[in-house]
């Protein structure tokens, strides 16, 4: 068996709080018989998981709306091909690709394109509907 660490190794730390991101100080004292007095560090503390949005601009969240599905949420990067997201949309929900069409704001959203392509922003909507042919013609006697 180890024996505990004699008593001049340990320390007692204590710390103050402060907001993530920002500098403080960090007092260590050492036990009385090691000589050393009070010590002062500077200390960096970064969030461990940033917020979304918080980054640089290069992930953005995407809502995935339809009639039939719940809501899906994607977080991708901005230089990600559309193809992906519908790949991923279709496969969940067991579609194919070719009988929906993927619109943001009225306007359609192509497989090749990249989503800062397509003009998704961080938090943008995407509507999934059935793809339909003709129903403009006039009705049959």
């Amino acid at each position: 068996m180890s024996s505990p660490p004699p008593e001049s190794v340990l320390e007692n730390e204590k710390e103050t709080e402060a907001s993530p991101g920002s500098v403080h100080r960090k007092e260590a004292e050492t036990s009385p018989g090691s000589g050393h007095g009070k010590e002062a560090e500077e200390v960096i503390l970064k969030p461990v998981k940033p917020e979304a949005g918080a980054e640089d601009g290069v992930h953005i969240n995407i809502k995935v709306t339809s009639q039939t599905a719940p809501e899906v949420f994607f977080r991708v990067k901005r230089d990600l091909k559309m193809q992906r997201i519908i790949d991923m949309y279709c496969g969940k929900y067991s579609l194919l690709p070719k009988t929906v069409v993927f619109m943001n704001e009225d306007k359609y959203i192509r497989a090749d394109q990249t989503a800062e392509e397509a003009g998704l922003e961080d938090g943008s909507t995407i509507d999934v509907h059935m793809s339909q042919l003709g129903g403009s013609g006039r009705a049959s006697a």
